[in-house]
C-alpha cells in the first residue's frame, strides 16, 4: 500500500518503502542463510522483484516500512510490515535486518515497536497478532522482550512449529516505556 506513516526513536527511522530500496529487498530475500525461517519462495530476479513493488503499492492489505540506521550506518538496512488487516487487528512481521553491519544492534526490537505504535496510533488498531518460528530463538526472545504474549502454536511450513503471539498497545507500553517518546510522521 502507497502510505505516509512514518517514525523515529533512538537512531532508527521507519519510513515508507520506496523503489530505491527494492533491490536491497531482493538481495536479502534471495539469501537463504537469513531467511531460513521464512516460506521458500525460490530465487528473485529483478524483473519478478519490480513486479511484485508495483503489485505491493496497490495492495490496500500490507504497509511495508523501511528500515534506516540514521546514527552510525545512515542507511536502510531492513524492513518491516503490518499486513493482514481485520477490523482493528493486524499482523506484524516480514521483518528483516538484512544489512550485516545493522545485525546484532537491537533494530529488529525498535522496528517492530515503532510498526507496532504507528499500527496503534495512526491507523486505529486495537491488538497486533503475529507467529515467530519456535527455533529463531533471537527473534523469539525479541518478541517475548517487546511484550508479546504466546496464545497458541502451529506447525510452520519450514517444519517445527510457530508460536501464535499478541499484543495490545497497553502491553506494548507496559513494557516498553520509551513508547511515549517515539516521533510519528517524521523523515
Amino acid at each position: 500500500m502507497k502510505h505516509n506513516y512514518s517514525a523515529k526513536y533512538a537512531n532508527v527511522l521507519l519510513r515508507p518503502l520506496c523503489a530505491e530500496d527494492i533491490e536491497n529487498l531482493r538481495t536479502w530475500r534471495n539469501n537463504t542463510e537469513q531467511t531460513r525461517f521464512l516460506r521458500s519462495i525460490g530465487y528473485i530476479t529483478p524483473q519478478m522483484q519490480q513486479t511484485w513493488f508495483e503489485n505491493y503499492l496497490e495492495d490496500p492489505d500490507i504497509v511495508i516500512f523501511a528500515i534506516v540506521e540514521n546514527s552510525m550506518l545512515n542507511r536502510m538496512v531492513g524492513s518491516v510490515a503490518l499486513y493482514s488487516f481485520k477490523g482493528d487487528e493486524a499482523e506484524v512481521g516480514k521483518i528483516q535486518i538484512g544489512d550485516p553491519e545493522a545485525a546484532g544492534r537491537g533494530l529488529g526490537k525498535i522496528s517492530l515497536v515503532l510498526a507496532m505504535w504507528i499500527g496503534f496510533k495512526k491507523m486505529g488498531l486495537k491488538k497486533i497478532v503475529g507467529a515467530v518460528h519456535q527455533g529463531n530463538i533471537a527473534a523469539h526472545k525479541t518478541d517475548m522482550k517487546i511484550g508479546f504474549q504466546i496464545v497458541g502454536n502451529h506447525p510452520a511450513e519450514v517444519g517445527g512449529l510457530e508460536d501464535d503471539i499478541e499484543i495490545d498497545e497497553a502491553r506494548l507500553c507496559e513494557m516498553n516505556s520509551y513508547t511515549s517518546e517515539i516521533k510519528l510522521d517524521v523523515m
